[in-house]
């Protein structure tokens, strides 16, 4: 309701011009024919890992044992804690190379959830109270991490219109592949939350695997070239 209350200045809204291709045309032609923009849209979904790992997490918290209200202020503490300390900390690291703090993000989500899983069979440590809350605050920070990476990215990547495309191609892209990968692993997860977080784990170092092909961004320096 307040959004609606806004009233843009004149000129600043464009009018559409009857000729031009449409937005579906547009999105289409952008992944066909931008290598850069299709593996940075690939590399980002398989960045999904850090999003939708932490409830599987909290349901295999609750089933060894930290259930009910007793543990969800713990969870609320590590979720507040990761973005208090994560934006200072990662963002550093994104402006020296976006593209590095990506591939690390992946390799990290992955690592922290094989140790979860390991550290659920050891006697003593599995039932301790204290392991799904910080493997939740671990997973939170390397979110985090990802969102300021993709975001200066993308940022860095492409100039003026170009940049407000990208960002509208590939924001409804995820929409759809958050979906698909939130309906995988909500299957998985019927056999158990241990194989919702194993398929999750694959999809981190995939997306490490991905984001190494990408070219470096530098805000000062022209559009690089994609490598192989």
């Amino acid at each position: 309701m307040i959004y609606s209350s806004i009233r843009e200045p004149a000129g600043e809204v464009e009018t559409p011009v009857e000729d031009q291709p449409g937005w579906v045309s547009q999105a289409r032609d952008l992944w066909r024919d931008d290598a850069v923009f299709q593996r940075f849209v690939i590399a980002r979904a398989l960045l999904l890992v850090a999003a939708l790992s932490p409830p599987f997490v909290v349901g295999l918290g609750i089933q060894q044992g930290a259930s009910g209200l007793s543990s969800l202020g713990l969870f609320v503490m590590a979720q507040g804690v990761a973005g208090l300390v994560g934006g200072h900390l990662f963002g550093r690291l994104a402006d020296r190379s976006s593209r590095r703090l990506m591939i690390g993000a992946s390799l990290a989500s992955s690592a922290v959830i094989v140790a979860f899983l390991g550290l659920l069979t050891v006697a003593g440590i599995g039932e301790a109270f204290w392991l799904a809350p910080a493997t939740y605050l671990l997973l939170a920070l390397v979110h985090v991490g990802a969102r300021l990476a993709r975001k200066t990215y993308v940022v860095d990547i492409a100039e003026g219109d170009q940049r407000t495309q990208y960002v509208a191609v590939a924001n409804t892209m995820m929409g759809v592949l958050l979906l698909a990968v939130g309906a995988l692993t909500a299957a998985l997860a019927v056999l158990g939350n241990e194989f919702a977080l194993l398929l999750l784990a694959v999809l981190g170092v995939a997306g490490a695997v991905v984001g190494r092909g990408l070219p470096e961004a530098t805000s000062a320096s022209g559009r690089p070239e994609l490598r192989y």
